[in-house]
């Protein structure tokens, strides 16, 4: 699995890995999932690149 668009935000990356957006915070915050970018006042996700990289590690 890889993004193509710019940035990938937080329910599009939890869908592509059948986990909760909870989850996906949960991650952060133990340090597993990498930070992710403010990309407007309520808005958040990851740079592309960043996300396709820890995907492969993963």
């Amino acid at each position: 699995m890889h993004f193509t668009q710019p940035f990938v935000r937080q329910h599009q990356l939890a869908e592509a890995l059948s986990v909760s957006v909870v989850t996906l915070w949960n991650w952060r915050r133990q340090g597993y999932l990498p930070e992710p970018v403010q990309l407007g006042p309520r808005f958040v996700g990851w740079h592309r690149d960043v996300i396709n990289e820890w995907l492969e590690r993963r």
